[in-house]
């Protein structure tokens, strides 16, 4: 095939995927409570050259814990993909001596994984409910999108050019002069290690998912039901969060404003379902 059919090949199979699941185009996913909608088991493995693995005989996909949040989410949605198609089980491993640019299996779970995270639909839907034009796309603006879909920032920019070709090359170019770590000292007014999640005013359908030590800022005036995180100061961008232990709390702001915060142990090893188990060991959480 080549990559155009492996590209029309993967879409179909993410479209069919999500009706399968009966989820929505429109709407954003956790691949990981996606994964468990479909009755496969997601599992996060330690190790710091560990980069997944679709288990055939175990209808089980292995996550790395040690990789930033958007890159196990895509990696997820990348081994769900050899699930899909039945592919035979395959360790990924970060060697950069491999190149699987050209592998048509690696490149069809690459196709697959973006077109299931981030559909036409939910681009379109996110961008249109924050007032978003994608020939203007700001990076804050990017960030926000990336946030609402789970997935990384770059990864979310080179979506939008090579996949839906909603930017040009020139704002791709200019959304990569930024990096992660830039815009979350700019929104957070300081440097912070972990993750950052944005859920604006428009944040919608899927929880708030951070791990202990990460941040999230939420609506003005939003306050935090629960001990899995705590508010920890007001910036102009909204309430800053903190997640200070393993649980699940809730985020209520004005209005109909609600979610869950669900937050998991710092480089989680084990099954996807135990992720936000309270810990009874205090020593995990940021007060010791």
């Amino acid at each position: 095939m080549t990559r155009q059919e492996l590209a029309r090949t993967a879409l179909r199979a993410a479209i069919e995927l999500r009706r399968k699941a009966k989820v929505l185009l429109e709407d954003p996913i956790c691949v990981y409570d996606f994964a468990d909608t479909l009755e496969v088991e997601v599992r996060f493995v330690g190790g710091s050259s560990f980069a997944g693995m679709f288990a055939k005989g175990m209808d089980a996909l292995f996550v790395p814990s040690e990789r930033p949040a958007g890159r196990r989410a895509f990696t997820c949605a990348h081994e769900l993909a050899h699930w899909r198609f039945g592919h035979g089980e395959r360790v990924e491993t970060l060697d950069f001596d491999r190149d699987d640019r050209d592998v048509p299996e690696e490149i069809l779970a690459n196709h697959f994984a973006g077109f299931l995270l981030m559909p036409n639909r939910a681009l379109m839907a996110e961008a249109g409910a924050r007032g978003f034009d994608f020939r203007s796309l700001t990076a804050h603006e990017a960030y926000r999108l990336a946030s609402q879909l789970g997935v990384g920032y770059d990864t979310l920019i080179k979506h939008l050019r090579w996949s839906e070709r909603l930017i040009d090359q020139e704002r791709m170019d200019q959304l990569q002069l930024r990096t992660p770590k830039d815009l979350r000292r700019e929104l957070l007014g300081h440097d912070a290690r972990g993750h950052l999640v944005i859920a604006d005013a428009q944040w919608r359908k899927v929880a708030i998912d951070l791990e202990v030590g990460d941040h999230a800022i939420v609506p003005h005036g939003a306050a935090i039901n629960g001990n899995s995180a705590r508010i920890v100061r007001e910036s102009q961008h909204g309430m800053v969060i903190e997640a200070v232990r393993p649980g699940i709390s809730q985020a209520l702001g004005s209005g109909e404003w609600a979610h869950m915060v669900r937050v998991s142990r710092k480089q989680f090893v084990g099954r996807a379902a135990f992720r936000h188990l309270e810990d009874d060991d205090d020593d995990t959480t940021l007060d010791n």
